[in-house]
């Protein structure tokens, strides 16, 4: 096996996430429940918090599902259905709100606040635990 060949499945899941975070860009602007494209401000948070914790992470960052809610913000969601794990990374329309994570183990969850690019490969890493 190349060098090319083995490297191309670890790009995979960052470049699925990257694609379904520009994906949400071209929604409509709104529907009857609200805000379908994301605040200018939630789209370059959740972009340069994947993009640091990939950095930091590389072939061991985790392809994510991303949406939209009512207000603009961005949910992105990682999960490991073997082990019931997830991680939501949850990015604010407003620029006044504080990002946020919530991870869920079975019937265990928590919100971490304020959270950086660390704090998410933190939890990326959790996630990916056997």
């Amino acid at each position: 096996m190349s060098v090319a060949q083995s490297a191309k499945p670890f790009f995979l899941d960052i470049t699925i996430t990257l694609k379904r975070l520009v994906a949400l860009l071209e929604e409509d602007e709104t529907d009857e429940y609200g805000v379908l494209q994301p605040s200018q401000h939630a789209f370059n948070l959740g972009m340069r918090l994947v993009l640091d914790a990939y950095e930091a992470m590389s072939d061991r960052f985790p392809r994510a599902s991303a949406s939209t809610d009512e207000d603009g913000g961005i949910r992105l969601t990682w999960r490991k259905q073997s082990s019931e794990r997830e991680v939501r990374l949850v990015c604010p329309g407003d620029a006044n709100q504080q990002a946020y994570l919530y991870h869920e183990f079975g019937d265990n969850y928590a919100v971490v606040p304020d959270v950086t690019a660390s704090t998410l490969v933190q939890w990326l890493e959790w996630l990916n635990q056997p």
